[in-house]
C-alpha cells in the first residue's frame, strides 16, 4: 500500500477533516458532508454492505485501504473499519493516488 495514502489521510484528520466511528461514518454519510468512504479490507460484511449502500444512495465513492490496525493508526486513533473524508480537495488526492496504485474500490 501506498503510505502517501495514509499520510494524507493524517493530514485530512488535522484538518478536521476526517469523520472516524461508526455513528460519525453515517452522519457524514446521510447528511451528504463525506466526499470519500474509507474502508479497511477486514471491515465485516454487514458493516461494508451497509456503508456502501449509503454511499450509492447519496452517490458518494468508496476505496479500501489497508487493515483496521494501520487505518486507525494513520489518524492517530485506535482500530477503524471506516472513516468519511469531509473535504472535496483530500478526497480527490487519495482517489488519485489510489487509482494510480491500482486499489480503488467501485463507487
Amino acid at each position: 500500500m501506498n503510505e502517501g495514502v495514509y499520510h494524507l489521510i493524517g493530514f485530512a484528520q488535522r484538518a478536521g477533516c476526517v469523520a472516524s466511528g461508526n455513528q460519525a461514518v453515517k452522519a457524514s454519510l446521510t447528511r451528504r458532508r463525506a466526499h470519500l468512504l474509507v474502508l479497511s479490507s477486514d471491515v465485516a460484511e454487514n458493516t461494508a454492505r451497509t456503508l456502501k449502500a449509503l454511499c450509492e444512495a447519496n452517490g458518494i465513492p468508496w476505496v479500501v485501504v489497508g487493515d483496521k490496525c494501520r487505518l486507525g493508526q494513520s489518524i492517530g486513533k485506535g482500530q477503524r473499519v471506516a472513516l468519511t473524508v469531509n473535504d472535496r480537495g483530500f478526497a480527490v488526492a487519495i482517489s488519485r493516488l489510489l487509482a494510480g496504485a491500482g486499489d480503488r474500490g467501485d463507487a
